[in-house]
């Protein structure tokens, strides 16, 4: 007879009493509760986020139980003042993967830190004090950092709610209103642009703000938090075929979709959503870039439907992955906390900062490429993009360079031949207007949401330098089109120097890019690599690197890219991804082989 299992927080050891918060709506974790008071070394106080009504004090320790981060980031609002206490914990019931706390300077010492998985039951995080914290303001920063280093300011734009909890992935600290005419107190130093409610009410004009804050009852389906539900760890290949989702969440096949859930469906080729499933669940899985199979109405933006509803041969891998690129891209686009507040903003007539503008770093010293480079730039949508050209050897036809652009902001720079041409990037960069840098290649074609999908992962991976891998390559001698083995969404060591993207002060911090003659794209990720950086690589379906043999700065052979350990597929022509939407006046003229 097998011994009856022990509850995941059996070696807990909590000093009492523990006060246990838990989101009533989050049935996930109030099932992983179950039998808590009988586990030793905690004396338990079970309090649901709907019974608060005030601060609560007196406690030895504080465990906060979601079923993931994503829960866990939406509950933080609502947590009470909790007074001083000596332990904080975080349980996630349903998260796979274990969370370091990084303590704040402002806090009491740390004697102890625990980052571990919660026996069978998700992961586990205990921070314990040497004299009493501040336990709120400790459950706050656990839900901040609990989605990793990605984007948490709240852009501007603030936020509170009236009548309902806060929406998910915004900003932990957002006020909530017993009532929408609170916001309006004159009392209040930092009132609301927006105010959320789950109905509608006066507002008096704040002075702050000189006008009255903006009331919003209808603000759509709730965002997807993009820090948590992202296409980090999305996977080319499958183990298994298409799936039903309530094959993949707990209960009765009706569990909502977590972080776990989306771990598990990596390994299946599709997951096959019912005609009923929540708006939640969809995005979630949409967010992070799980191919999906749908019918019926969906209760999502039109270009999200789009997407989903497209026919895809979910049997050609490079046909699943364009598919799993256009959901996660229209998931971001109108349902991410960023889309979701630029339309709050957008009502309130209140500035809001969303993606950055760009500036594009063109250094080149072949004029007949130019024509070719500049439309690259100016297809590009979905982000502000500015480009500054480093012409390095040659003057520019600055006209044509201002009909190729169009209205795009631009800038020429002229260098002599024998610059170097690190420094001809740096002043480059030096000349851009904007914080955001982007280092492009004369020679290579762009999707025309390459900018875009590029900042689309700096937001969601939080990454210091974001780029896409080499994956596609045009050999022109050869007239073949080689896809390569490279791995992508995934945190890495490199990735293709014609796609990296960096702000200008860490540029600057590591002493802007290094005075070589090559090798320049090598030396700077040498250089974020040594300082700590991050460094992300997204999709490669976007970008295509040109090899013509000649007039590199970075010199192989064509066979190097041909080996058969790094081929993944291999086709006569200019074959790119459809997600390159190539122009036809970009595609290589033929080319016939000389045998070299």
């Amino acid at each position: 007879m097998n011994p009856p299992a022990q509850h995941p927080l059996h070696d807990l050891r909590l000093p009492g009493p523990t006060l246990v918060l838990v989101d009533d709506s989050d049935g996930l974790a109030l099932d992983a509760l179950r039998g808590v008071e009988d586990v030793p070394g905690i004396e338990p106080r079970v309090v649901t986020l709907s019974s608060l009504d005030g601060p609560l004090k007196g406690w030895g320790s504080v465990l906060v139980v979601a079923a993931d981060r994503a829960r866990l980031r939406r509950m933080a609002s609502a947590v009470p003042l909790l007074g001083q206490c000596k332990a904080v914990a975080c349980w996630l019931t349903d998260a796979p993967t274990p969370w370091v706390l990084v303590p704040r300077p402002e806090w009491p010492r740390l004697v102890h830190l625990a980052a571990r998985e919660a026996g069978d039951r998700g992961v586990l995080t205990v921070a314990r004090f040497a004299s009493g914290a501040r336990a709120q303001l400790v459950v706050m920063e656990m839900a901040r950092q609990a989605a990793g280093p990605g984007e948490t300011t709240h852009g501007g734009l603030v936020v509170s709610y009236a009548g309902r909890p806060a929406a998910p992935g915004l900003d932990a600290r957002s006020v909530l209103l017993a009532d929408v005419a609170d916001a309006g107190d004159g009392a209040r130093d930092v009132p609301p642009d927006v105010v959320v409610a789950s109905r509608g009410g006066e507002v008096a004009e704040h002075h702050v703000i000189d006008r009255a804050p903006t009331v919003v009852t209808d603000p759509g389906p709730e965002p997807v938090d993009e820090l948590v539900f992202n296409p980090v760890g999305f996977r080319k290949d499958w183990d298994h075929p298409v799936v039903d989702l309530a094959r993949l969440v707990t209960g009765s096949g009706r569990g909502p979709v977590t972080e776990d859930v989306v771990a598990a469906a990596r390994a299946f080729q599709a997951v096959r959503l019912p005609t009923d499933t929540r708006t939640a669940d969809l995005l979630a899985l949409a967010s992070a870039g799980v191919p999906l199979v749908t019918s019926g109405v969906l209760d999502v933006a039109p270009p999200l439907a789009e997407a989903l509803d497209a026919d895809v041969d979910l049997d050609d891998p490079l046909r699943r992955e364009e598919h799993s690129l256009a959901v996660r891209r229209a998931a971001f686009d109108h349902h991410s906390t960023l889309a979701w507040r630029s339309a709050l903003a957008s009502r309130a007539g209140v500035r809001h900062v969303a993606l950055p503008p760009v500036s594009a770093l063109l250094a080149t010293r072949r004029p007949e490429m130019l024509d070719f480079a500049l439309r690259q730039v100016a297809r590009q949508r979905g982000a502000e993009v500015e480009l500054v050209l480093a012409a390095h050897g040659f003057e520019p036809d600055r006209d044509a360079v201002r009909r190729a652009l169009g209205d795009r902001p631009h800038q020429v720079l002229t260098f002599d031949a024998s610059a170097f041409f690190g420094d001809v990037l740096t002043a480059a960069s030096r000349a851009a207007s904007s914080e955001v840098l982007l280092k492009v290649d004369d020679d290579d074609w762009y999707s025309p949401d390459a900018v875009h999908d590029l900042l689309m992962a700096r937001r969601f991976s939080g990454a210091d330098v974001v780029g896409m891998p080499s994956e596609f390559v045009y050999l022109h001698r050869g007239d073949l089109t080689v896809r390569r083995r490279h791995p992508s969404e995934v945190f890495a060591r490199f990735v293709a120097g014609g796609t990296l993207l960096l702000e200008r002060g860490l540029l600057r911090s590591l002493g802007d890019f290094r005075r070589v003659r090559r090798f320049v794209d090598a030396q700077l990720l040498s250089g974020v690599e040594a300082a700590g950086g991050r460094i992300y690589r997204t999709h490669g379906l976007g970008y295509v690197l040109r090899r013509t043999g000649e007039g590199h700065t970075w010199v192989r052979d064509d066979e190097e890219f041909r080996r058969p350990d790094i081929v993944a597929s291999e086709w006569e022509g200019f074959r790119p991804s459809r997600a390159l939407e190539a122009d036809p006046l970009d595609r290589p003229v033929s080319v016939t082989t000389d045998g070299g």
